[in-house]
């Protein structure tokens, strides 16, 4: 079967449900049905509160189905420790992804391309996630500063710049977003991302570009751009949302290599607002890299984040991670140091984690 067009997806599966069903593959649930999962452990030492422990950072387990040649639906369960309420120190499951996902026909350079709607990827953060590789060690850059959300309810549409890139580049280096020339991902949210209400009727237009501009030569560099707009998810519609972020990024099999610079207006929520509901213009920049120690299965990785809000006094955070790592079949074990400063304040994690995949 054709994938179909972007524009006709809605008509057609509002008034053709058998569309859905109109396959030539009559494979079974289970030939058809992949499960996985991603658990992310660890033990440390935070020196602020004069506590170790052992403890579960996230966890994922993901189950994929294939409809038919056009349709797929993504379940995945987020799984992690509950830091506040009455429930403080549970165990908590809760969906980070619910959605049906459908090849759309490709346009022109754009190949590879499909809708997702429901519960789904925003644009920014899983791409980040896959660049760097360590979400095990703690939140992106944006994600630690409750800057936006990596999923919510809405509809997205995502693709490749391009035919895929060399299939020796994807074994050696990386598989994700393989597009020549890059990868896209546009959508519409309801703002607050999976884990909160909607207290507003405003919905968040977001989008991600990312360009490989010599992909015979140094395949491994890309230049991404992304964006959001649209009001904090707050009762006042006075919260403006603005995010603009700028990101360069080197990888090889050899090393990895990120920077980023971070412009906007308020938060996903209320962080970033005033007391009357206006929202403070932020600003802030990280970089990290991993190098890879050769003929071992060890590396050495660094970042380093800074952002400022400019409130009635200006908010300065800033976070310095280093680490070593050592990975074996999917999964890495590091041993590592975080240090974030907030207000003139530190707080110092002396960490080993381990990642799981499976």
């Amino acid at each position: 079967m054709k994938r179909i067009p972007v524009i006709l997806f809605f008509v057609l599966l509002l008034f053709n449900p058998a569309f859905a069903q109109d396959s030539k593959e009559k494979t079974g649930f289970r030939e058809n049905t992949s499960i996985s999962g991603e658990w992310f452990l660890g033990f440390g030492y935070n020196d602020n509160k004069k506590l170790n422990s052992f403890r579960l950072k996230r966890a994922y387990f993901t189950i994929k189905t294939r409809l038919n040649d056009v349709f797929s639906v993504r379940y995945t369960q987020d799984i992690t420790t509950d830091q506040e309420g009455g429930d403080i120190g549970n165990v908590e499951m809760r969906l980070k992804y619910l959605l049906l996902k459908a090849k759309t026909n490709d346009i022109f350079f754009l190949k590879d391309t499909y809708l997702e709607f429901g519960l789904v990827h925003r644009p920014w953060l899983d791409y980040e996630q896959k660049s760097t590789g360590y979400r095990v060690q703690g939140k992106m850059f944006s994600d630690r500063y409750h800057l936006l959300s990596s999923a919510d309810f809405g509809v997205s549409f995502a693709g490749l710049i391009g035919k895929k890139i060399s299939e020796e580049y994807q074994e050696k280096v990386s598989p994700d977003y393989p597009g020549r020339y890059g990868s896209f991902c546009f959508g519409i949210y309801n703002g607050g991302g999976y884990h909160a209400l909607e207290y507003n009727n405003n919905k968040i237009v977001e989008g991600r570009v990312s360009l490989r501009p010599l992909p015979d030569i140094i395949p491994g560099v890309q230049f991404s751009y992304s964006f959001s707009r649209g009001k904090s998810n707050t009762e006042t519609n006075n919260a403006d949302y603005r995010l603009n972020i700028f990101h360069l990024s080197s990888v090889s099999a050899g090393h990895k290599l990120m920077l980023q610079y971070y412009r906007g207006k308020g938060g996903f929520y209320d962080q970033y607002i005033s007391a009357d509901g206006y929202s403070y213009s932020n600003e802030g920049y990280s970089g990290f890299a991993e190098l890879m120690i050769p003929e071992t299965r060890f590396s050495l990785f660094t970042r380093y984040d800074k952002l400022i809000s400019y409130q009635e006094d200006e908010i300065i955070q800033e976070t310095f991670i280093a680490g070593l790592t050592y990975r074996f079949l999917k999964n890495k074990v590091l041993l590592n140091y975080d240090r974030y400063k907030y207000m003139g304040v530190y707080t110092r994690i002396y960490e080993m984690a381990l990642e799981i995949n499976f």
